[in-house]
């Protein structure tokens, strides 16, 4: 494991934490096209091909399911982040949705990222003697919840109903008892819950996260603007084709290819919806 460099003043470093459909993926197609732009002042560290980051946020969600499992490599991870921050005078973001774990949904996760406490922990363990602070974004539940079952079945291969995802994550946590809990594990100064709702302009995504990085609106509006919304849910048609597949149990490798073809032929599960309008 390589050895920390003497650092005499950190860099503030900031952690995107996620949560998962919340516009994250939206935000790293911003960041990236701005990177140029904003390298002056932001050192941004998002999930492209390759990089750390991506490998951070999948050990991340692998870690939550299986800890014992992935402890030591999420370290080294954490470790191999924390060696390549610059300490100079920029702000360090680093952003990837599934740094809380797996959502609901997920090889039986049924409640609000319960083991983001303990990816926390090693976060701060592994991290110093940098000093970060969380960012945090929540959607209305009901909402969300409802964007959360069809990437599920899309992504996760969930095979139940979407009222049997929601009996099965009815019990859950609340948005406000996770942010509590992390508040006092950490200090309410490094700790931001930011709503997605409360995002103004959807072409400029993680206004408010920008905003705690030091940028102002004006920064802001300067940049160069992303078209349309990333990572849609499927239709109705699409997302119950899907559910049945995914109950038939298929290798990985197959079912990859076939819910390729379903992303990308959506209109073909329309059929019945369109001879209605007929």
């Amino acid at each position: 494991m390589a050895v920390i460099n003497d650092i005499n003043a950190p860099q503030r470093v900031i952690v995107h934490i996620g949560a998962q459909k919340t516009g994250s993926t939206s935000l790293h197609h911003f960041l990236s096209r701005n990177q140029d732009a904003l390298a002056a002042r932001l050192d941004i560290r998002v999930p492209v091909k390759g990089s750390i980051t991506r490998e951070l946020g999948r050990t991340c969600a692998l870690y939550s399911l299986k800890p014992e499992t992935h402890e030591d490599d999420l370290k080294d991870l954490i470790c191999t982040v924390r060696d390549d921050l610059t300490s100079d005078d920029r702000v360090c973001i680093i952003s990837h949705e599934n740094i809380c774990g797996a959502m609901m949904g997920r090889a039986g996760v049924t409640d609000l990222y319960p083991a983001l406490p303990k990816i926390i922990a090693l976060f701060e363990q592994n991290l110093a003697p940098y000093s970060p602070e969380y960012v945090f974004y929540t959607r209305e539940m009901q909402s969300w919840k409802s964007s959360v079952y069809n990437q599920a079945v899309k992504s996760d291969s969930y095979a139940g109903t979407r009222e049997e995802f929601l009996e099965q994550t009815r019990a859950s946590k609340r948005w406000t008892e996770l942010q509590h809990d992390l508040e006092a594990r950490l200090g309410k100064d490094r700790v931001r819950f930011f709503a997605l709702e409360d995002e103004q302009t959807p072409d400029r995504p993680g206004r408010q996260l920008l905003r705690f990085a030091g940028l102002t609106d004006a920064d802001i509006d300067t940049l160069q603007p992303v078209a349309g919304r990333s990572n849609q849910s499927l239709n109705d048609g699409s997302l119950e084709f899907m559910r049945q597949l995914n109950a038939l149990g298929l290798a990985r490798p197959a079912r990859r290819q076939v819910a390729e073809l379903v992303k990308n032929n959506q209109t073909l599960f329309a059929a019945e919806e369109t001879a209605r309008k007929l």
